[in-house]
């Protein structure tokens, strides 16, 4: 069969379908450079909680004001009827990874028994000053599966040491590391920098 005749096959093939015509395949396209900066794992993990419910119980609780002095008397301090158990249950029903609790708002009162200050729950009447809100509040937490954090307020106005950059730097660190190297399991530490700026310096 000569070259002519091979031709008008070919087109004939093409013509019914036979045969189909080369197709040019595009150049795939390169992904776009990301945005800058990249959030990290610990970052994403954070934004992935979605739910997260937050704490404010103390003094204020018991004096019904929304910001407390300092001098209020640790002895009306009295949650004869706390029960974190019950606080857990609606967090873990609300879909909550993680419960914040306030360790110490800016009045400088304790939930737990700091031993840098007489100013927390030692000094109360609830259970003879052995009382523990910070570790009843862990407890009920990792029953159920949810996640602790703590809110240690960096303005105390009860502490005469407030104010001195040193000498409250250290009150400070010494109580934030009480709360991390206790018995409690805490994933996440809040700090308000409300009250930070009679700090000449950072602690951090």
């Amino acid at each position: 069969m000569g070259g002519a005749s091979l031709l008008r096959l070919a087109a004939a093939m093409v013509l019914t379908g036979l045969v189909s015509p080369p197709v040019a395949v595009a150049a795939r396209a390169t992904p776009p450079l990301p945005v800058l900066p990249i959030p990290t794992a610990a970052q994403l993990a954070w934004q992935r909680r979605e739910v997260i419910m937050f704490f404010h119980f103390g003094m204020n609780t018991f004096t019904d004001s929304e910001l407390g002095t300092g001098e209020e008397d640790p002895a009306l301090f009295g949650p004869a009827a706390l029960n974190a158990s019950q606080w857990m249950d609606a967090a873990a029903a609300a879909g909550a990874s993680l419960a914040i609790l306030v360790a110490k708002h800016h009045d400088g009162f304790c939930l737990w028994p700091s031993a840098y200050t007489a100013h927390s729950v030692r000094a109360s009447p609830w259970h003879s000053g052995a009382g523990d809100v910070v570790r009843k509040f862990a407890a009920a937490a990792r029953a159920r599966g949810v996640d602790t954090g703590l809110y240690l307020s960096p303005w105390d106005l009860h502490d005469q040491r407030y104010g001195r950059e040193v000498a409250y730097n250290e009150y400070y660190l010494a109580q934030l590391h009480e709360l991390l190297t206790g018995s409690v399991p805490c994933t996440r530490i809040a700090i308000h920098l409300t009250g930070s700026q009679a700090l000449i310096t950072s602690p951090f």
